[in-house]
């Protein structure tokens, strides 16, 4: 849990590690293998999904509030979950969306290491 105590590796730690969870399991949910993939917003697995982006974004405000100076880290963030949320949220993704998903994904995960 992260609290104004916890040093910034933690926090850095935590957030990788609830990024990296969300990231594999949408790449499980939406597979790039067609030329359309059809998602289904309503389905318990999504819905789940985005209850989980919605506890990263608990800690990324926690986050931004701690650490302010870091905005690259922060607007990479947000576009991350916002990215993430846009694609369980639609009932058709094509390649080019996860392509760009997994862009956005890269910079997040090369700003937390």
């Amino acid at each position: 849990m992260m609290d104004e105590y916890t040093p910034k590796h933690f926090d850095i730690s935590q957030l990788k590690y609830l990024c990296e969870k969300l990231y594999t399991e949408c790449e499980i949910l939406l597979s790039e293998n067609t030329l359309f993939t059809v998602n289904d917003p309503t389905a318990t697995e999504a819905l789940i999904l985005n209850d989980f982006i919605e506890h990263i974004a608990n800690v990324g405000i926690n986050f931004r509030i701690k650490y302010a100076q870091d905005t690259e880290l922060i607007e990479a963030l947000d576009n991350f979950l916002d990215h993430s949320s846009q694609l369980l949220g639609n009932y058709g993704v094509t390649p080019k969306e996860i392509r760009l998903w997994k862009k956005t994904s890269e910079t997040l995960f090369q700003l937390l290491y």
